[in-house]
């Protein structure tokens, strides 16, 4: 909205999200004094004859128009919406463009003003910002899906599965809690907090990206690294410029495990790590705690199982004490 604003000065400036259908709204104003409760039944009320909103949908067309392009100054004073909502905001004046729109909800940028109209080279000036501030929204909205996702997964008490979004030149941009328990398991003393990816894994990555070529038809294979009867397999994700790591793993020799411990998540990621060989002073490296805090879990979790040790513990948890074997990279 402050760029919006520096392209074409305004008293009102707000983003506003509209489902047609069901007339439910969200709007970011600057300012945003006036956005009330009242004020938002009015708007939401008086949708149906919001003059831009119907041009949008009428049209098709989401580019840059201004109220009185599409209704006159007579007809604009008659509607409900400018008599109940625009009129005692000191709203007479309005242009707008269509962002997105996806699901039924349309996205709208809306400028408005109290005395002068917007000028045509104003007009003009927002149909040039549009593709840019559309491009800027769809980012966004990428983005806090992708962290919904990620809480989701994070959610799963499931420490088998872990996803990791990369950005540019194979930089870690975010994780799940399981990929990096994984990462900091199998790649010692790396738990992603640097943005970069294991040696190993960067350059399978960097395999995998190559162009195939006549030496090298076959398709791409995943990453496996094996901890005796442990194996972590990585897989490639690419969706035109978005890039995700698929993280598993898989015990051959573990019996059943418990299937409810009673533990929390962090008490069975605790767990899981010592399981897997680190120290409370690596295990709290990962998790991005203290060794104290770590040693504390530990005492609870040996408290609700009824175990004396850490080996004792995973066994009831997981059907095996872990251990460190060598990793080998196939």
């Amino acid at each position: 909205m402050a760029i919006a604003a520096r392209i074409v000065p305004s008293d009102i400036v707000a983003f506003q999200s509209i489902d047609p259908h069901t007339h439910h709204t969200t709007q970011i104003a600057s300012p945003d004094e006036w956005v009330t409760a009242d004020y938002e039944q009015i708007f939401r009320g008086h949708l149906p004859d919001h003059p831009l909103l119907r041009h949008f949908l009428r049209t098709g067309d989401g580019d840059a128009v201004r109220m009185s392009d599409v209704v006159s100054r007579r007809e604009l004073r008659g509607l409900g919406i400018y008599q109940d909502f625009y009129r005692p905001l000191g709203i007479h004046h309005q242009t707008a463009c269509l962002l997105t729109s996806d699901l039924g909800v349309v996205n709208t940028l809306v400028l408005s003003r109290g005395t002068t109209d917007f000028a045509q080279a104003e007009r003009q000036l927002l149909l040039l910002a549009r593709p840019h501030l559309a491009g800027l929204l769809a980012a966004s909205e990428t983005r806090h899906l992708f962290e919904a996702a990620l809480a989701a997964l994070d959610a799963i008490d499931d420490t088998s599965y872990g996803v990791i979004l990369l950005g540019r030149f194979g930089k870690i941009r975010a994780m799940n809690r399981s990929a990096r328990l994984l990462l900091g398991t199998y790649f010692r003393g790396c738990g992603g907090e640097s943005g970069t990816l294991p040696g190993e894994l960067a350059s399978w990555l960097t395999e995998q990206r190559r162009a195939p070529s006549l030496d090298q038809p076959a398709p791409p294979r995943p990453f496996t690294l094996s901890r005796g009867s442990r194996h972590l397999t990585v897989t490639l994700s690419e969706h035109h410029s978005s890039t995700a790591l698929l993280l598993s793993e898989i015990d051959a020799a573990a019996p059943a495990a418990v299937t409810d411990s009673g533990l929390t998540s962090r008490e069975h990621d605790v767990l899981w790590l010592v399981a897997h060989g680190h120290t409370s002073a690596q295990a709290a490296q990962v998790l991005r705690i203290s060794a104290r805090t770590v040693e504390k879990h530990l005492e609870h979790i040996y408290a609700k199982l009824g175990a004396a040790s850490r080996t004792e513990a995973a066994l009831r948890v997981f059907g095996t004490a872990g251990g460190r074997p060598a990793g080998t990279h196939t």
